[in-house]
């Protein structure tokens, strides 16, 4: 993981793009970031090594990605997002928040099977079907590999492939821009 250390103090989020290379992740431009964060990418650049089992903590505004995996392991890593319960998650009203612990519940314990049973991406397409924005077909298809988002919406799309032409194309049959995962506009 690399992260730009100082990123976060302008109190912005540099403008993305999206989608880099053939996946569905937005991409940050290194003069776009020195220009509106006001750092210096040769020097700020700091590569974090996480061991096996090792946590980093980051704010969310650091700027950040990921390295190519050169091992011929598959590496796995988990991004859990801490924040107020009560503030928009980034779900859009279709699945909640899991909440790790309560002030108010020094004993509460996660419920992660009912987290993990919840696949969004159907419930996206459930919600799309019955409000009539998107045709039943979708539903049939349980092998789409294809990952849209709301951030397809909020950046400059720079770089067409199958993630992005999906997302236009459920754009298309709302006959609206989607910018949520619930279809708001």
């Amino acid at each position: 993981m690399q992260v730009v250390q100082g990123g976060h103090r302008e109190g912005k989020t540099a403008t993305h793009t999206c989608c880099a290379g053939g996946t569905w992740y937005v991409d940050l431009d290194i003069a776009e970031m020195e220009k509106s964060l006001n750092v210096d990418y040769n020097r700020d650049v700091v590569t974090c090594e996480v061991p096996l089992g090792g946590i980093l903590w980051m704010n969310n505004a650091i700027p950040h990605r990921s390295l190519e995996n050169r091992s011929n392991q598959i590496r796995w890593s988990l991004d859990l997002r801490w924040q107020d319960p009560n503030k928009p998650s980034g779900f859009h009203g279709l699945k909640d928040c899991i909440v790790m612990r309560k002030v108010s519940d020094p004993t509460y314990k996660t419920n992660w099977t009912k987290f993990a049973a919840e696949d969004r991406q159907q419930m996206v397409v459930e919600r799309l079907v019955k409000e009539g924005k998107v045709g039943k077909e979708l539903l049939d298809d349980q092998f789409n590999t294809e990952i849209t988002g709301p951030w397809m919406d909020r950046w400059e799309v720079t770089h067409h492939n199958r993630h992005t032409i999906a997302f236009h194309k459920l754009s298309q049959s709302a006959k609206k821009t989607i910018t949520g995962w619930h279809g708001d506009q």
